[in-house]
């Protein structure tokens, strides 16, 4: 038994993940963001929601060999930082450098994965049936090298459409059914999905505030992590009875008492949770099904929003 080179894993990550199709913010960078020794073995890789100084001095202290982030280096403005600049998130760069660290983004890709993305894996969580795609993303897919990507068979992923400004567009959210539970009772399977990632001083705010909550059905839901809690109207149009996000524009509050729509914002970071956890297992997973022998964990590390 082996362990798989960093080339490999890189390459199945980002293969898993469509980095090279999905479009995305410019502000994203998915893919690899810092190469180290590709030839080397790979024999722990450590997924999280954010690539902070404080993750990164964690990665190295486990003896990582990559390092897998939602949202990525850094989103000051879609360019990595180099180690020695001014840059607020050069250290982040400079230390991963030197130690040998590769670190991969996987943004809107690990929003929208079928299976291991965030609304799927939170769709899960809470019991609901997946039953269509929802809330349309716009932009570009990250330039990344044909080397980092074989074919695999994407059919149950959402469509991708070109646009005729050249962008591409896709759904990344979850339309999602219960059997006409209350929205206290999503409310409180959420928490038991999210709670142990939110800060002390964090809760799972309900809008309308805490109205109706144990009487009022919900049969539909719309499910998008994140900050997508401005999608009431959205939501409304897909028929949902309400909407699950991480946080979202004081707006959001007033609509959703006007429109009907419920409203549950568990936090940006602990809403997006859930994929980076899904995503160490599944690379457990075939590490014991391909007698890889390599490790892979989640490493927590909530942000209070």
């Amino acid at each position: 038994m082996s362990p798989p080179t960093v080339a490999k894993m890189v390459k199945t990550i980002c293969s898993e993940y469509r980095v090279n199709s999905v479009p995305d913010s410019s502000r994203a960078w998915n893919g690899p963001q810092i190469i180290s020794d590709l030839n080397c073995p790979c024999n722990l890789i450590v997924t999280s929601t954010d690539a902070s100084l404080e993750v990164i001095k964690k990665s190295v202290q486990l003896g990582a060999d990559i390092l897998i982030s939602h949202h990525g280096l850094t989103w000051t403005d879609g360019r990595i930082p180099l180690p020695n600049s001014d840059d607020i998130e050069a250290a982040r760069t400079k230390i991963a450098i030197e130690n040998n660290l590769t670190i991969i983004g996987l943004h809107l890709p690990m929003d929208a994965h079928p299976i291991l993305g965030n609304n799927a894996v939170l769709c899960r969580s809470i019991d609901a049936k997946f039953e269509d795609h929802w809330f349309i993303t716009k932009g570009h897919p990250s330039p990344i090298s044909n080397d980092f990507i074989f074919e695999k068979n994407y059919k149950s992923w959402p469509e991708i459409i070109e646009l005729e400004d050249g962008r591409k567009c896709m759904e990344i959210g979850i339309i999602a059914s219960v059997n006409s539970i209350s929205r206290l009772d999503v409310k409180s399977r959420l928490e038991k999905s999210i709670g142990n990632e939110q800060t002390s001083h964090e809760s799972i705010r309900c809008f309308p505030e805490d109205r109706n909550l144990e009487s009022t059905l919900v049969n539909r839901i719309a499910i998008c992590t994140g900050a997508a809690g401005g999608a009431i109207v959205e939501a409304r149009d897909s028929d949902a009875d309400l909407l699950i996000s991480g946080e979202g524009p004081a707006h959001a509050a007033i609509l959703a008492h006007e429109s009907g729509v419920g409203l549950l914002l568990g936090g940006h970071h602990a809403t997006e949770t859930v994929g980076p956890k899904a995503l160490a297992e599944w690379l457990t997973s075939e590490s014991l099904n391909n007698n890889w022998g390599l490790k892979s964990t989640f490493i927590s590390s909530p942000i209070g929003l």
